[in-house]
């Protein structure tokens, strides 16, 4: 159970009370009143995506940056501090919120692990097992009318 809202930055934690959007950046503020180290987030054209999983009051954004592929995890004690934020990160950096299960951070940081190597990805929402579809070169499941593997490219 949460004690706080949480800002992580490639796994290292930091409480903060309050978020402030200004223009194209998110800023983080501590319980003193004080802008929390590393507490200022660009969020204009270095994000790649913005993950979330309304279940545990997580957003996940991916950076995409010149030299450094960071994820930024934020996780949020009240529901309506989550759902403004939503909207308010969506906003500020210009891009659709991705519902995604439980598993939220390894996605994440799979995902920067794969730019990091140059690798874009399509970033697809979570989705009911029964209804995807098996790769039948892999073996992973691919939403309802994928051509191809998400994973592994094969023609489904």
């Amino acid at each position: 159970m949460l004690d706080s809202n949480y800002l992580i930055i490639n796994r290292h934690a930091a409480k903060f009370k309050e978020m402030k959007i200004a223009g194209h950046t998110a800023v983080f503020i501590g319980n003193d009143g004080k802008v929390l180290d590393y507490g200022a987030v660009r969020l204009g054209d270095k994000v790649y995506a913005v993950l979330c999983c309304d279940e545990v009051r997580n957003i996940s954004l991916v950076m995409d940056g010149e030299h450094s592929k960071d994820v930024v995890t934020l996780l949020w004690l009240k529901e309506e501090d989550y759902a403004a934020a939503c909207r308010q990160i969506g906003d500020a950096a210009g891009q659709r919120l991705s519902k995604q299960n439980r598993k939220i951070n390894r996605y994440a940081e799979a995902v920067a692990e794969k730019l990091a190597l140059g690798v874009k990805l399509r970033i697809t929402d979570a989705a009911v097992s029964t209804n995807m579809v098996k790769c039948p070169e892999c073996g992973i499941l691919n939403p309802p009318g994928s051509e191809y593997c998400l994973d592994c490219g094969a023609a489904i």
